[in-house]
């Protein structure tokens, strides 16, 4: 499944190091798009993953000091510009 994740980002430069220190993503997980605000205060990025509560896990725990997620399941039958999946 394809998901959204809008970040609100509340100290932008904590931010910039937490995600700096972040460690790879498992095999399960693939980031396909970032995509920050010219403000830095807030950013969206498309991620592939089996649920949104693996993805949670380990974006929220690295990143929670810094800002809020959201996080959403895309339509994809809807969805305009969706890249081809690279998870099986």
């Amino acid at each position: 499944m394809f998901v959204s994740v809008h970040h609100q980002i509340h100290d932008q430069k904590l931010w910039k190091e937490e995600v700096n220190l972040m460690a790879p993503p498992p095999d399960s997980l693939r980031r396909h798009q970032f995509l920050p605000a010219t403000d830095t205060t807030e950013a969206a990025c498309l991620w592939e993953a089996p649920s949104i509560e693996e993805l949670r896990d380990y974006i929220d725990p690295a990143l929670e000091a810094a800002s809020t997620q959201a996080y959403f399941q895309v339509y994809e039958q809807r969805a305009v510009g969706l890249p081809v999946s690279q998870l099986t």
